[in-house]
C-alpha cells in the first residue's frame, strides 16, 4: 500500500511539475511580435552621376539565382566587373535612369571549373561579353519603392524587363569617417528583375531555370 502511495505520490508530482514547468516556458519559442517592415517614404532625394556622386563598386554588387537543372536547389552567383549609373530624382522620376552592364565572362559562383567551364557556354559569352540594362520609365509603386522598366539586352536579344527599384537613402559620413578625412554623403539604390533566360533570350542549358532573377546593388558617393 506504501509503494502505492508512493507511486501516486510520484505521479501527481511529475504531472504538477510537468504543467508548471511547460506553462513557464510557453512562450519560449513563439513568436510574440512581429518586426514590421522598413518605412519608406517618398522625398527629394537626388542621386546623380553627374553631379558628383562616384560609382563605389567595392560596395556594390550585380548577383542572380536560378533553379539547378531547372527544379532543383538554387544555383546562384555574381559577376566580377560591373557597372552602374544613376541619374535619380525623387521628384523627377520622368527624367530619371538608372543603367548598368556587367562583362559575362567574370561569372563567379565560388566554383572554379563550374565558372570557367559550362557556365560560360551558358550564357553565351562568345556571341557578347557584356549584357547591359538601360531604364525606360520610373515610377512609385504606392509603397515609398519604385517600380522600373527597361531595356535588358543579353546574349544578342534586347527585350524589356519589369522590376523594383528600392532607394535605400543617404547617410552622411563625417570628416573623421570619410574616405581621405573628408566627409561623404553615401546613397544606396537596388533593382531587382526577372528575366526568362530560355524563351526569351535563347539560353539552351538544362544546367539552368528559365526564370533567373538579378540583383543589382549599387552603392554611390559624393563628397561634401
Amino acid at each position: 500500500m506504501k509503494k502505492i502511495n508512493s507511486s501516486l505520490s510520484f505521479l501527481v508530482f511529475a504531472l504538477f511539475f510537468g504543467i508548471f514547468l511547460n506553462n513557464s516556458c510557453t512562450h519560449d519559442d513563439d513568436i510574440t511580435t512581429l518586426i514590421p517592415p522598413s518605412t519608406f517614404e517618398y522625398g527629394d532625394d537626388v542621386v546623380s552621376t553627374s553631379d558628383g556622386f562616384n560609382f563605389d563598386k567595392t560596395h556594390s554588387s550585380t548577383r542572380w539565382e536560378t533553379a539547378y537543372l531547372g527544379s532543383s536547389a538554387l544555383l546562384t552567383g555574381r559577376f566580377n566587373s560591373f557597372a552602374f549609373t544613376a541619374e535619380f530624382d525623387q521628384q523627377d522620376l520622368e527624367n530619371s535612369s538608372i543603367n548598368g552592364s556587367v562583362v559575362l565572362s567574370t561569372v563567379n559562383t565560388g566554383e572554379p571549373g563550374r565558372d570557367a567551364g559550362c557556365l560560360l557556354g551558358t550564357f553565351g559569352t562568345a556571341d557578347s561579353d557584356e549584357a547591359t540594362f538601360a531604364s525606360t520609365s520610373i515610377t512609385e509603386d504606392g509603397d515609398g519603392a519604385y517600380i522600373i522598366k527597361g531595356d535588358l539586352t543579353f546574349h544578342g536579344v534586347t527585350s524589356e524587363v519589369t522590376g523594383t527599384l528600392k532607394y535605400v537613402g543617404t547617410t552622411t559620413f563625417d570628416e573623421n569617417s570619410g574616405i581621405n578625412g573628408a566627409p561623404l554623403k553615401v546613397a544606396g539604390l537596388i533593382v531587382t528583375f526577372e528575366m526568362n533566360a530560355k524563351t526569351v533570350f535563347n539560353i539552351e542549358s538544362g544546367s539552368i531555370a528559365d526564370r533567373v532573377v538579378v540583383i543589382a546593388s549599387g552603392q554611390f558617393k559624393q563628397p561634401i
